[in-house]
């Protein structure tokens, strides 16, 4: 043994926060507010990081939870399991709004490449010379609003 032990109250306060925070963002995320999934993003990134560093020691060392009570060790699976459904839960909304942003932009440019707008052309003169019809069509933005 190498004198190691688990830091069970540490995994237990980044797990609990991780999951609180978790289930805060899939309701952001089940209202399409990007703004508020983008705030949590770096205390998110924060807490997994320091639920990483509290499970190591479990990780490379798994006779640890030996040292741990049957309390302790069904606590610890209690929220391992709540964690493991709302990451999973996390990632399907993700890939869902990623997907619907994907589809708003696919039919965004394929409305503009096949709308059939008469364009007036202008000749060299600055004369009016005809119309281009399909694929003279452009997408531009005002940059001042």
């Amino acid at each position: 043994m190498t004198g190691a032990t688990l830091p069970y109250d540490d995994i237990v306060w980044a797990c609990t926060h991780l999951c609180d925070l978790l289930e805060y963002e899939n309701d952001a995320l089940a209202r399409h507010d990007a703004a508020t999934v983008r705030e949590l993003s770096e205390n998110k990134s924060a807490l997994a990081r320091i639920y990483e560093q509290a499970v190591a020691p479990m990780a490379d060392e798994p006779h640890l939870l030996d040292a741990l009570e049957h309390e302790q060790k069904e606590e610890l699976l209690s929220l391992g399991n709540r964690l493991k459904d709302l990451v999973e839960e996390n990632a399907r909304r993700i890939k869902a709004e990623m997907e619907a942003y994907q589809m708003l932009m696919d039919a965004v440019v394929h409305a503009v490449k096949t709308t059939k707008t008469n364009t007036v052309t202008y000749g060299p003169a600055g004369h009016v010379e005809g119309h281009a019809i399909g694929d003279a069509n452009s997408l531009s933005f005002n940059q001042t609003l």
